[in-house]
């Protein structure tokens, strides 16, 4: 089994057409971006967040006079009725509005970073106010201490990200690159793929007659593409941290898992569309177009792009593997999400098991009547 592996290994690193789409032209592309951008030591402060506030009939004051302390500072403030504040909102001209009731409500149209903040926000009010409706019904005398020292609480924020680092929206361009990345070893799949099927190459018919059990040819293949081409992407990790100084948060372990995943999610993609009957060109051609569009869905062409998408078509960024690696390092990076992050893997290791499990079953049913 181990000669076999060296063997696929040696021969898919020798292809040096596939090795320049899942190696080179993320380092280039990353180069032009650095150039563009510039690096993760040349961030941004945070503006602060236009939000709009409806005030109903039921206002809570308490909760109005926590939006007050923070008008200026991380929020601008505009209040609104409840439809000027939607259509503001499709307009994207606020990030989201307050509903001012006996129970306060946010509405978002995304899952950026900055609607990330305002549920925050809202969150620590509401825990806040439940703490001391506790300590009013256990202890009353103990009520003037606790509302001061939760009034406290507006002194604390400030315009930083959740991991307590300055950010901008241009990582969203490099976060995004790495879900192309991923999505690119599909030229590695495809040409395994085609490795496999003799009616396709010279290589493949001599495979098909050797006396190795199939079985144990395709897992060696297969087992070969996915060592390059997460060792690829560790690589272009390495050159955007150590070379372009990108940061990537404390917790760049957590890194790997995504890298790992989104490696093999792209080289099954190739295994699919290599596994299909169709001439090569066009199955090139489909993977071209499609590994791009993917990408360009996740943010790689205009950052704000899977922010759209999640106030029009959510769906598309649950089934898009770009977005999901993207989003997969947004959730660790900056947002510091561990549900968001795990949901990330979970619906990659789901699309990569369907792309696997038809492309198997394609593969198989493989028949010649000679050779």
């Amino acid at each position: 089994m181990g000669w076999l592996y060296r063997f696929h290994l040696k021969r898919a690193l020798r292809d040096r057409g596939d090795m320049f789409w899942s190696l080179i032209f993320p380092l280039v592309l990353a180069t032009l971006f650095y150039a563009s951008f510039g690096s993760g030591k040349d961030l941004e402060q945070m503006s602060t967040i236009p939000i709009g506030v409806v005030k109903m009939a039921d206002a809570d004051t308490s909760f109005d006079t926590f939006l007050d302390s923070l008008n200026g500072g991380l929020l601008t403030l505009t209040e609104m009725k409840e439809e000027e504040a939607e259509a503001a909102l499709r307009d994207r001209t606020i990030r989201g509005y307050f509903i001012s009731t006996a129970e306060p409500s946010l509405t978002v149209a995304g899952t950026d970073l900055e609607e990330s903040i305002l549920g925050a926000l809202l969150d620590g009010y509401l825990q806040n106010a439940e703490l001391l409706r506790r300590v009013a019904e256990k202890n009353p005398l103990l009520l003037p201490a606790a509302i001061a020292e939760v009034s406290k609480s507006g002194s604390w924020v400030q315009s930083a990200t959740v991991t307590g680092n300055e950010t901008n929206n241009n990582l969203s361009y490099f976060f995004a690159l790495i879900g192309m990345a991923c999505l690119f070893g599909a030229f590695l799949g495809m040409n395994a793929a085609q490795s496999l099927r003799a009616d396709q190459t010279a290589l493949a018919l001599r495979q098909s007659t050797a006396p190795t059990g199939r079985s144990r040819i395709v897992f060696a293949e297969m087992l070969a593409v996915f060592t390059i081409q997460f060792g690829n992407v560790c690589v272009l990790l390495c050159y955007l941290h150590f070379i372009l100084y990108i940061s990537f948060g404390e917790r760049w372990w957590l890194l790997l898992p995504i890298c790992l995943l989104g490696s093999i999610t792209g080289v099954a993609w190739g295994i699919f569309l290599g596994s299909l009957r169709l001439a090569v060109g066009l199955r090139e051609g489909l993977l071209v177009g499609s590994s791009l569009l993917m990408s360009f869905l996740a943010g790689l062409m205009f950052g704000n792009m899977k922010d759209i998408i999640a106030h029009y078509a959510p769906i598309l960024n649950k089934v898009n593997p770009a977005a999901l690696i993207s989003d997969a390092f947004y959730s660790i990076s900056v947002y510091e999400n561990p549900a968001r992050y795990l949901e990330n893997l979970l619906l990659l290791a789901l699309i990569t098991a369907a792309l696997t499990g038809v492309s198997f079953i394609q593969l198989g049913r493989d028949r010649y009547d000679s050779l």
